[in-house]
């Protein structure tokens, strides 16, 4: 199981890359503890919108756990556009998925998830910054 993780705004790779456990910033961030990002990611794109994208590890994981990916820019775009309800249905579909795989993520947890991570991708349209992903799963 994960132990920590977040989603979070950074200008460029290299900003990207000094972000993770016990590192402090104040870059607008999403925690994610309890899940594996990196499957969720592409599960969340192919139900928002029909396509996957492969992941772009800026620190790819090796034997201590830790990773960072930028996540794809199409479910970028998809988090910042999509409505309350179709939010409220991938994160469902998902935590079913998730549970049926032998993990769990309480309904309420999914939804509450996908809700802060739209909120903060609908903060960086338009703008420079790119969404990323950092977690430890020792």
């Amino acid at each position: 199981m994960v132990l920590v993780g977040e989603f979070f705004l950074a200008e460029d790779d290299e900003s990207a890359v000094r972000v993770g456990p016990r590192r402090s910033h104040d870059l607008p961030a999403v925690p994610c503890d309890g899940i594996y990002p990196d499957d969720a990611v592409p599960r969340w794109e192919t139900l928002l919108t029909g396509a996957e994208s492969p992941l772009r590890y800026v620190v790819p994981m090796a034997n201590d756990g830790f990773t960072v990916f930028a996540v794809p820019q199409a479910l970028s775009t998809a988090l910042a556009g999509a409505g309350a309800d179709q939010l409220g249905t991938t994160a469902l579909t998902w935590a079913e998925t998730v549970s049926e795989m032998g993990d769990e993520i309480a309904s309420g947890s999914a939804v509450d998830l996908l809700e802060r991570l739209s909120a903060l991708a609908m903060s960086r349209a338009g703008r420079g910054p790119s969404l990323y992903c950092w977690y430890f799963a020792p």
